[in-house]
């Protein structure tokens, strides 16, 4: 994440005083500080000061660090139509049994939407694995997801501006300047930061 960007707010002096001290999860080199859960050794890379990662297989990279009140921004693009991809907030630092991802919030990052409108591609945020937490806005089919108050995703081969707030249990996603979701009451409320790779369509996306 060439801008992904950190702010612990253990910092609150500096939020009251609107100081944001972003601080670099990525240092444009290698993945110094990001641990490979249970992915190949190339499915993240480097590549022109960007995270790249292949869409295969299926798993998750996490920060080496646990967090619990920040902002998060990130940019990120999928190369090719129908790509799948997610940010994890609060995640486990291990998988759950049986499955490849870990128990965590998810903030969706896929390329395309569901026939019946249950799910869409991008500013989804939901529940995974036995975490929880209550939608900002009830879902149709009473799922643990809050969809997007509107859709605000540029397509395949743009980028696309998240900005992920944490506070005390309370999680909003503004997608490329606007709040679209969010929820609150996260259980858990602290844990590592994931980024996910989904293989819906093998395909290489970046992240900066």
């Amino acid at each position: 994440m060439k801008s992904g960007r950190l702010l612990p707010l253990l910092l609150a002096l500096n939020l009251q005083a609107g100081e944001e001290a972003f601080v670099p999860l990525f240092n444009g080199r290698d993945l110094s500080g990001w641990v490979n859960v249970n992915c190949a050794p190339n499915t993240f890379g480097v590549r022109d000061g960007m995270i790249v990662s292949t869409g295969v297989p299926t798993g998750v990279m996490r920060t080496a660090k646990m967090y619990e009140n920040f902002i998060l921004e990130l940019d990120w693009k999928h190369l090719r139509r129908g790509g799948n991809a997610g940010l994890f907030v609060y995640s486990d630092a291990l998988t759950a049994p049986g499955v490849p991802f870990t128990r965590a919030i998810e903030v969706q990052i896929l390329d395309g939407n569901s026939p019946d409108g249950v799910w869409t591609g991008h500013g989804d945020v939901f529940a995974i694995h036995g975490a929880r937490f209550v939608p900002d806005r009830p879902h149709p089919k009473g799922w643990m997801r809050c969809l997007p108050s509107e859709w605000r995703a540029k397509p395949a081969g743009e980028w696309n501006h998240y900005r992920v707030e944490s506070r005390d249990g309370r999680l909003t996603l503004a997608v490329n300047g606007k709040i679209v979701s969010g929820g609150s009451n996260c259980v858990p409320r602290k844990g590592y930061l994931c980024l996910l790779e989904g293989a819906l369509n093998s395909e290489e996306r970046r992240w900066s």
